[in-house]
């Protein structure tokens, strides 16, 4: 946190207009919408919201969602089916949507192949354990061309009325900006990937030395025509529970 910030305290109330979690996921839509992506997975895609708003994205003709808890899941998952008016006037792109319960700390051969991967306010949530399998899967094993991790800024906390120690009670952990981007750049190394942060939640006027509310990396593979296929010992059997499987035709 910059100098001309200490000592300083912020009374004011912070309000996102549109609120953070919908930047997010534009954030996500834009990206799309500028690399037309195929394939695409949400890893923790929880109430399947940001899969709701990618079904409407006519480039994309595969879409998996990943989640820990199946019953979240269930409960939302019927706003990704076809509507009727998918039926009578049939798009020229066919769309098949997946959802399976699983670890993301677990690998599995139905998360191979993906050009974006997604992870939208996840990794705070694993324990050390999981964190520390996580980029071998997301980036060793799936490899895709393009990785999305999203995640709480702790700097920006102070400005938050309530929080004081985490955002969430399920969080266990939190970073400030130097930890996420040293973590994101030994992983970017590590697996041949290049990586850019940025952040959504823009902090209030005279408070800019805090950064964005939401910090993120946006990785990119460096060789995806020509690198050689990391080798990772591969999965004989599946490890993730399918949930849904939902076709647009």
């Amino acid at each position: 946190m910059g100098k001309n910030f200490e000592g300083r305290q912020f009374t004011g109330m912070i309000k996102f207009t549109p609120p953070l979690y919908k930047q997010r996921y534009e954030f996500v839509k834009d990206l799309v919408r500028k690399y037309k992506p195929k394939k695409v997975a949400d890893l923790g895609c929880a109430d399947c919201t940001l899969l709701w708003m990618l079904k409407f994205c006519s480039c994309i003709e595969v879409l998996a969602g990943l989640d820990i808890c199946a019953a979240v899941m269930k409960e939302k998952m019927h706003r990704l089916t076809p509507l009727p008016a998918d039926y009578l006037e049939p798009s020229e792109r066919s769309l098949t949507v997946t959802l399976h319960q699983g670890s993301v700390a677990h690998k599995d051969p139905c998360m191979l192949g993906f050009d974006l991967v997604t992870c939208i306010e996840l990794i705070e949530h694993l324990q050390d354990s999981e964190l520390e399998k996580f980029p071998e899967v997301v980036f060793g094993f799936m490899a895709p061309s393009m990785v999305v991790i999203s995640t709480p800024n702790s700097e920006f906390n102070t400005l938050l009325p309530g929080v004081t120690v985490f955002r969430h009670p399920d969080h266990k952990f939190e970073w400030d900006r130097a930890q996420f981007q040293s973590w994101a750049q030994d992983t970017a190394q590590r697996y041949d990937y290049s990586v850019e942060f940025t952040g959504v939640g823009n902090p209030p006027t005279g408070m800019e030395d805090v950064g964005f509310c939401t910090q993120i990396g946006v990785f990119v593979k460096k060789y995806p025509q020509t690198r050689e296929p990391v080798l990772c010992e591969k999965p004989t059997e599946a490890a993730y529970k399918t949930v849904s499987i939902l076709l647009f035709i």
